[in-house]
């Protein structure tokens, strides 16, 4: 636990905790034996702030996962008969004013969400702190991940970017200027936006994070970096911090700068610079020329789940 002290949690606060509510949760036999606990969230990754919650996930096999999840129920620790999430009672008395949750999965769904290479998932459990970890039973299954396979990647890399132009473009409403259309509009821009995010990830070969942490951490990416400034201008112009008093105004110059290549030299640099990572991981030329009109590959599900 020694590296702990970093995330902002008390060893000794944890250790307690950890012996209190998880070794206690009814259904498990020889607990300690069984359960890896896991710090995982905005502390894991060195993003929290002093009221930042503390998240705790608790990894066990099959078993031991389906009889707790049945008993807590039953004793009324979890409200969702489906699925294990607690708010921890009285967190106060281990970690002061911030909140703490407590998951639980089973270490055959860890495996199963590595095996399909579910982006978030894997982003999660690859920067996840390990408190306890018997027999090194996630530690082994975390190293077991090599990264995506060239074919998954590339696939992957297409989803991203057009569903990014497919918010940008089939979504957004264009021909507009009703006021019961800027909440879908200002949506289709935000979703645009971070699907560029989660894109500039992928074309690195990394999975990316739940939507909390993409603007922050796609700086960490080499587009992210370049991008970033321009990426807060058309955030700003979303949210109305800047631009025309009009919000179809600063909606649609928001859209200009994101998907006009042909018209802002902004959209055209962001749009060749995609255009050669793409090309530098592999994609087909021709199909990175031809741009949006491969979307019916979007569309009928070949690059994944239908948006």
């Amino acid at each position: 636990m020694s590296l702990l002290g970093e995330c902002g949690v008390a060893p000794a606060a944890l250790r307690r905790c950890i012996e209190e509510q998880v070794y206690t949760l009814p259904g498990a036999k020889r607990p300690r034996g069984l359960f890896t606990v896991v710090l995982t969230g905005s502390r894991a990754v060195g993003l929290h702030t002093p009221e930042s919650d503390i998240d705790l996930d608790v990894l066990c096999p099959q078993p031991a996962y389906e009889s707790v999840l049945a008993a807590s129920f039953a004793a009324d620790l979890i409200k969702s008969a489906q699925s294990f999430f607690r708010h921890i009672p009285d967190a106060g008395r281990y970690f002061g004013e911030r909140n703490a949750h407590l998951g639980l999965t089973s270490l055959a769904r860890v495996e199963q969400q590595f095996r399909d290479y579910e982006d978030v998932p894997i982003w999660v459990w690859s920067n996840a702190r390990i408190i306890v970890d018997p027999g090194d039973q996630f530690g082994r299954l975390r190293a077991g991940f090599q990264g995506y396979p060239k074919s998954v990647l590339i696939r992957k890399i297409k989803y991203r970017w057009l569903l990014s132009d497919y918010w940008a473009i089939d979504v957004y409403p264009h021909h507009h200027r009703r006021e019961d259309q800027l909440l879908p509009a200002a949506a289709a821009m935000s979703n645009a936006v971070l699907e560029l995010l989660r894109f500039f990830f992928l074309v690195e070969g990394k999975p990316f994070p739940y939507a909390e942490h993409l603007a922050r951490l796609s700086q960490q990416t080499a587009l992210g970096r370049r991008f970033f400034p321009l990426l807060c201008r058309i955030g700003d112009l979303i949210v109305g911090r800047s631009g025309p008093a009009d919000p179809w105004e600063r909606l649609d110059e928001a859209l200009h700068l994101l998907e006009s290549a042909d018209l802002r030299p902004e959209a055209q640099e962001l749009w060749e610079a995609c255009a050669e990572a793409m090309l530098a991981m592999g994609l087909d030329p021709q199909w990175v020329e031809a741009g949006y009109d491969n979307i019916d590959q979007l569309l009928s599900g070949d690059l994944g789940p239908p948006p």
